[in-house]
């Protein structure tokens, strides 16, 4: 893995946490709002583990002719919606209650969100780190240059 890889993975890592934090941070805002349904962020991996990914890695790492082609890290791909039923509550004087009086509460869970958004945050501090310790890395080799 080359040090351009490598800052490439971390800043990937950043945008995933940062849209997982804006995810919970939706969730929770809307907690009280009737029939919101709960937001849950998709995340993949983009390893390139197939027969032919890893036999292209084997040979760049042998042959290396510059740059390669980043094939680790994680990309975000959307938000599903949380299939869990929220609590139907009898509230005749609702603008948005049906025809028998009731509405559906959010089905978001505060605590579950908030600790989410808490482990996203400190691996968003841990992928600044990565920056900067390949920033230092990258430092240290052009000094060596001279």
């Amino acid at each position: 893995m080359t040090l351009l890889s490598s800052f490439n993975v971390a800043v990937e890592g950043l945008d995933v946490c940062s849209r997982r934090i804006q995810t919970s941070s939706e969730n929770v805002a809307n907690t009280g709002t009737p029939y919101y349904v709960r937001k849950i962020p998709i995340i993949s991996s983009t390893d390139n583990v197939t027969f032919q990914g890893v036999l292209s890695d084997l040979k760049q790492g042998v042959f290396h002719t510059g740059l390669s082609m980043m094939t680790n890290g994680v990309e975000f791909d959307g938000n599903a919606l949380d299939p869990t039923p929220g609590k139907r509550v009898y509230a005749p004087g609702h603008p948005q209650a049906d025809k028998d009086g009731y509405i559906t509460l959010s089905n978001v869970n505060v605590v579950s969100d908030m600790a989410d958004a808490t482990m996203a945050s400190r691996l968003y501090e841990a992928n600044l780190s990565v920056i900067g310790v390949v920033k230092q890395m990258a430092n240290r080799a052009l000094e060596i240059g001279k």
